[in-house]
C-alpha cells in the first residue's frame, strides 16, 4: 500500500485525535475542536500522512509574518509519526511537501523547536539540512 501525503481535512479530525493522544497523551483535544482547527485556524497547515484508510502522521506548519522583516518565516510546530511506521521517509516526505508548499511564499526560512536531548530528532532535522543555533527559548505559562 502506498503512503500518501496531503493537506488535513475535517474529516481527518478523528484521526488526527488518535494520532495526537500517542503523540501528547490523553486530554489534548476533542475531535470537535480539532476539525474546528483546521475549518478555522488559517496560519496553520497540518498535513498527513494516510496509509490506506488511517493516517499515520502529521506535520503541523505555521506561517508568521512581521512588519520587522521582509521576509516571513515558517516553523514546524509539531511532528509525529506512529512507531510502527517510522525509519520509512514518513516524516521526510511530511516536511519535504510543507517545505515545498512554502517556497516562494516570501519566506526567508524554516525553523523549529525539539527537545534538548531527543537525539533522533535532532540527527532526523539535521539530515533535513537545519542547523542547531544559539538561541534560546523563553516560556512563561499562565
Amino acid at each position: 500500500m502506498e503512503i500518501v501525503i496531503r493537506q488535513a481535512t475535517r474529516e481527518d479530525a478523528n484521526e488526527l485525535d488518535r494520532l495526537n493522544t500517542l503523540f501528547n497523551g490523553t486530554g489534548g483535544q476533542t475531535p470537535e475542536a480539532i476539525a474546528r482547527s483546521l475549518a478555522e485556524n488559517g496560519q496553520e497547515q497540518v498535513y498527513v500522512a494516510q496509509l490506506g484508510d488511517r493516517l499515520i502522521g502529521f506535520c503541523c506548519v505555521q506561517l508568521f509574518k512581521s512588519f520587522c522583516y521582509s521576509r516571513h518565516y515558517v516553523e514546524i510546530t509539531e511532528l509525529f509519526v506512529e512507531e510502527a511506521c517510522r525509519r520509512q521517509q514518513v516524516a521526510t516526505r511530511l516536511m519535504q511537501q510543507a517545505e515545498a508548499d512554502y517556497a516562494g511564499r516570501n519566506t526567508g526560512g524554516f525553523q523549529l523547536f525539539t527537545g534538548g536531548t531527543n537525539r533522533d530528532a535532532q540527527r532526523f532535522y539535521e539530515t533535513m539540512g537545519y542547523t542547531r543555533t544559539d538561541e534560546l527559548m523563553y516560556r512563561k505559562r499562565i
